[in-house]
């Protein structure tokens, strides 16, 4: 694979993975601001905001836990560089990171309402795969 295939398949990775994620986030923050959906016909599409948001994150928690181990096809939803990028950016708080992101997954799984805690916890992961995807289209910009 050349250099810019390599480039642009990461480019494509993570900001397929990333507006998956903030799309999710969107959704779920529009009902928590609004305290309702928007319109009747939402409500599914909130559900699978719900689902995929919960996907994404267990599949983060899984691979944040697991350093040195081999990848499930599970861990593999999320790029790399985006696992890069966060352990970089929560340095001494990924423990404390990791276990309020298990409890959105807990929450979501629960059917429960989002709060202002979750949403804080998951922005943080918004924030490094909007930071990934935006590094990734500049090296493939440059070439």
């Amino acid at each position: 694979m050349s250099d810019l295939s390599m480039i642009a398949h990461d480019y494509e990775l993570n900001a397929e993975f990333a507006r998956r994620f903030n799309d999710a986030v969107l959704n779920l923050k529009r009902v928590y601001l609004l305290h309702r959906a928007a319109m009747p016909e939402t409500q599914e599409k909130i559900d699978q905001s719900r689902s995929e948001l919960r996907r994404l994150l267990e599949s983060l928690v899984s691979a944040l836990q697991n350093n040195s181990k081999a990848w499930s096809a599970e861990q593999a939803r999320v790029p790399a560089d985006v696992l890069e990028r966060l352990r970089k950016q929560l340095k001494g708080e990924l423990p404390e990171t990791v276990q309020d992101l298990r409890h959105v997954v807990d929450l979501l799984a629960a059917g429960r309402a989002l709060d202002e805690a979750a949403f804080s916890a998951v922005d943080k992961v918004c924030e490094a795969a909007d930071a990934t995807a935006s590094a990734a289209f500049r090296r493939l910009r440059r070439i």
